[in-house]
C-alpha cells in the first residue's frame, strides 16, 4: 500500500512524501523536495568575485546572512584575507540575528501548534494570544538585527569581503540591546512550553550527528567539523563527510557518510556543543538533556528553543562588547587577488552549510560547489 502526501504544509520551502508499507511496516519512504534546481554553482561561473555573496545570497531569504557570509568566508580564505576582530563581532552577531528569525519562525508558527493540538498558528492564538504576539516580536528582532548589520530584513549587502560597508551606530546598537532584552522571556516560554511533551516514540537507533566545532563557546562559526562518534575533520575535508549524489525521486541530492545517512541541524549542534552553552541556555540545556536523545528528530524542535535563548543572549554579549570597545569605521582590508581555492562552513540555521570557490587569477570564479543542509538532511530525513 502506497500513501502520498503531494505537498507538506508548515514546512520552510516546497515538498512532498510518499510512504510505501507491506505487511503494516514502512518499507520505503521518498521525500521529495520538487522545488526546480536553480543552477547557482554554475550561475556564478565567470563573476567577479565581489559580486558572489550578492549573488548566493538569494538561494534562500530565510538563512540569506549564512550564504552571504560563506560565501564571503569561502573567498577571503582563498585569498588568505584576515579580518578585524569588530568584523567578526559584526558578522557573529549577524548570524545569531538570522537564527533567530529563522528558529522563531518554525518553533511558534510550524511546530507548537502540532504540539499543542492546533491546525495552524491562528488557530493557536485563539487561546495563547501572548505566545503568538509575542513570538512574531521574537522574529522582529531578529530582523532588526539583520537590517541594521546587512542594510535591509532580506538579502542585504553590507556584508563583505573583507569587512562591511558601513558599521551601526552606538545608539542604533543601545536600542536593538533593549529589544532583546525585552524578547528574552519568550524563548524560556518556547523551552518551557516544549519541555511539557514527552519525545514520541518513533526512534532512529543510529542516527549519526554532525556540527561545526566553534571553540571556547557555543556558536555557528568554525574550522572544524565533528561527529557524534568522535571523528573530526577540517572544512576543506567537507568531501569526505558529504559525498553527494542524485536521486530519481527528488531535485535535492543525498549526502552519505561512510555509506550511511547523517543529520544537521539544532539537535547535533545542541548534543554534540551543549557543553559549550553558558548563562540560562547552559540550564535549560541540562534540565531538558533527557528529553533530547540523540536518536529521536523530533527533538530538534526542543533544541531549538534553547538555541533561541543562546542567541538573545550571545547578541546582547556581542553588543556590550562592540560599544565597550568603541566602534570604528574600519572600511574593508585590502584584498590581493590571487589563483586559488577557497572553502568556508557555517552553522545555517538547519544545519552545516559549505561554500566552494576556485577562482582565476582575475578574481572571477571558475568552478563552485555549494552544499545545504537540506541535501545533508534529506536522505536522513526518509531513514
Amino acid at each position: 500500500m502506497k500513501y502520498t502526501i503531494p505537498e507538506l504544509t508548515r514546512v520552510e520551502g516546497h515538498g512532498g512524501i510518499e510512504v510505501t508499507l507491506k505487511a503494516n511496516q514502512v518499507e520505503t519512504v521518498k521525500f521529495n523536495v520538487f522545488e526546480g534546481p536553480r543552477f547557482f554553482e554554475s550561475m556564478i561561473k565567470g563573476h567577479y568575485y565581489d559580486k558572489i555573496p550578492d549573488i548566493t545570497r538569494r538561494i534562500c531569504a530565510i538563512c540569506t546572512a549564512s550564504h552571504s557570509l560563506a560565501s564571503i568566508g569561502a573567498i577571503e580564505n582563498a585569498f588568505n584575507v584576515e579580518v578585524t576582530p569588530q568584523t567578526e563581532l559584526l558578522r557573529d552577531l549577524l548570524i545569531h540575528g538570522e537564527t533567530i528569525e529563522s528558529h522563531a519562525l518554525h518553533v511558534f508558527m510550524l511546530a507548537l501548534p502540532d504540539y499543542l493540538g492546533y491546525p495552524d498558528a491562528i488557530s493557536m492564538a485563539s487561546e495563547y494570544p501572548d505566545a503568538v504576539k509575542n513570538a512574531l516580536e521574537l522574529k522582529k528582532t531578529g530582523n532588526m538585527i539583520h537590517t541594521l548589520l546587512s542594510g535591509r530584513e532580506v538579502h542585504g549587502m553590507n556584508e563583505r569581503v573583507g569587512g562591511f560597508s558601513t558599521i551601526p551606530g552606538e545608539e542604533e546598537l543601545e536600542k536593538l540591546r533593549k529589544s532583546l532584552i525585552r524578547v528574552k522571556p519568550v524563548t524560556e516560554l518556547a523551552v518551557n512550553l516544549l519541555k511539557g511533551f514527552d519525545p514520541p516514540t518513533y526512534n532512529n537507533s543510529d542516527n549519526l550527528l554532525m556540527a561545526l566545532d566553534p571553540g571556547e563557546k557555543f556558536g555557528f562559526l568554525g574550522d572544524y567539523v565533528v561527529t557524534s562518534q568522535g571523528e573530526r575533520f577540517h572544512q576543506d575535508e567537507y568531501q569526505k563527510i558529504t559525498n553527494e549524489t542524485v536521486v530519481k525521486h527528488s531535485y535535492a541530492k543525498h549526502s552519505l557518510f561512510e555509506g550511511k545517512p547523517f543529520m544537521v541541524g539544532s539537535l547535533p549542534r545542541v548534543k554534540i556543543n551543549g557543553d559549550k552553552l553558558e548563562g540560562v541556555s547552559r540550564e535549560l540545556y541540562q534540565e531538558t538533556e533527557e528529553l533530547l536523545p540523540a536518536n529521536n528528530t523530533i527533538s530538534n524542535n526542543l533544541a531549538q528553543a534553547i538555541e533561541l535563548v543562546h542567541c538573545i543572549d550571545r547578541s546582547v554579549q556581542d553588543i556590550d562588547v562592540l560599544l565597550s570597545d568603541g566602534l570604528e569605521n574600519e572600511g574593508i582590508v585590502d584584498i590581493e587577488i590571487k589563483k586559488n581555492r577557497g572553502i568556508n562552513a557555517v552553522e545555517a540555521p538547519r544545519g552545516i552549510l559549505y561554500h566552494d570557490y576556485t577562482l582565476n587569477e582575475a578574481g572571477e570564479i571558475s568552478k563552485a560547489n555549494i552544499i545545504t543542509p537540506t541535501a545533508q538532511n534529506a536522505a536522513n530525513i526518509e531513514k
